[in-house]
């Protein structure tokens, strides 16, 4: 009896004691961040690192991994103590290459089961598809599908810098996004399973562009992806990307400011539920779309004096922000339908499902037929709120 309860504690005592196979989180190089860059375009600053050849071949990735400093202390309201972050970069032919490169000057191997974000250099996605760039992540069974792809229109590893010791920049790039509610100017996350799906669809689609400045970012507009190639062929501003966003119903809110015509003073409309719709029709053989746009929102700020009702007011603020936002979709769709020829929001799957027959004629030179069709919209907005105050200022 003493022999069993003795060998008992023994078999008890070696499954209590741990993970044989365990690691301290101070010995492992958690992955939050990826910026991929044109390597051609940053060899030269790069070279003294990974001694790159001079006869490096086009098409070359810099890359550039960033760890959470699990070491670091916290820094002080005064700005100082360590950066929470460390950013390592290496340049080869590939992310593969690039991942062992980094091997040969870090102790501890890259872990990406809590990569956050991918941004990749615009320079670069005009020169290689992206699903090119992604294939090793989409592979690599470490990488979470839900990781963030953004692009950059300057170099892709200045948007993993920060000013501040206490911001990790790849996390405050991902806080961003969950601000859609307060802006019409940011996308619906393209995570890696999107891209996965979007760069085998043939459809063209945009990618959300960050712009950064010595150590500061900021989520600029969008850059446009030709579903033909998946390469990028340039870019909308702030303004077109409200359109973008007006037009499939993905704004969850946001100011649309209006000014009053004769003195010229501000209103601002904020938006609270919005309802778009893209109708198809062919008539004839020929396709053209009808867009219906139905808001509703605040009125947030009111620069304009007046005696008059407020009912009369909100009517006269209602049409000035329906005809701003008509000018808001004249000006993105003369950019995307017109000037660059293709459909990135989705009237090729409206298509699709209401004409499949008339789809199948036109699919395989689709951004070519959308630039040249007819599309009308009509917008009605409501406003609901006034604030704390009436409609008058």
């Amino acid at each position: 009896m003493k022999k069993a309860l003795l060998l008992l504690i023994l078999l008890i005592s070696t499954v209590l004691s741990g993970c044989w196979s365990s690691k301290e989180i101070e010995d492992l190089s958690l992955n939050v961040g990826i910026a991929i860059d044109d390597g051609d375009q940053l060899a030269e600053e790069m070279r003294h690192i990974d001694q790159v050849s001079s006869s490096q071949e086009k098409g070359d990735l810099a890359v550039t991994f960033q760890y959470i400093n699990t070491s670091a202390t916290t820094p002080d309201s005064k700005g100082g103590g360590q950066k929470q972050f460390t950013n390592v970069s290496a340049i080869g032919n590939t992310n593969h290459q690039n991942i062992r490169v980094i091997s040969l000057r870090e102790e501890n191997p890259i872990m990406f089961h809590h990569t956050k974000v991918i941004v990749v250099s615009g320079e670069l996605l005009k020169k290689i598809g992206i699903r090119e760039i992604m294939d090793f992540y989409l592979r690599d069974s470490e990488a979470r599908l839900s990781c963030l792809v953004l692009v950059s229109k300057g170099p892709a590893k200045d948007t993993l810098q920060s000013k501040d010791p206490a911001v990790i920049p790849s996390f405050r790039l991902l806080g961003i996004v969950d601000n859609a509610y307060r802006s019409s100017r940011i996308l619906n996350p393209m995570t890696l399973a999107k891209i996965q799906g979007e760069s085998y669809s043939k459809s063209s689609y945009l990618l959300q562009n960050v712009y950064t400045e010595d150590g500061e970012v900021k989520f600029s507009g969008a850059g446009i992806m030709r579903g033909k190639t998946n390469k990028l062929i340039g870019y909308i501003s702030e303004d077109d990307l409200t359109g973008i966003t007006l037009i499939t119903g993905d704004a969850k809110g946001g100011p649309i400011p209006a000014f009053e015509k004769q003195s010229g003073k501000p209103m601002v409309y904020e938006i609270e539920t919005i309802k778009s719709k893209i109708i198809p029709h062919v008539k004839r053989g020929k396709i053209s779309f009808d867009i219906k746009i139905d808001s509703e929102g605040i009125l947030s700020e009111n620069w304009k004096d007046s005696k008059e009702p407020s009912e009369k007011i909100a009517s006269e603020a209602e049409e000035l922000i329906k005809e701003e936002m008509e000018k808001t979709l004249a000006r993105t769709l003369k950019k995307t339908q017109k000037h660059y020829k293709v459909d990135v929001v989705g009237f090729d799957n409206e298509l699709r499902i209401k004409y499949p027959k008339t789809w199948n004629r036109v699919k395989d030179d689709w951004d070519a037929t959308f630039a040249e069709l007819p599309i009308k919209y009509s917008i009605k907005v409501k406003i609901i709120n006034y604030g704390n105050t009436d409609a008058r200022s």
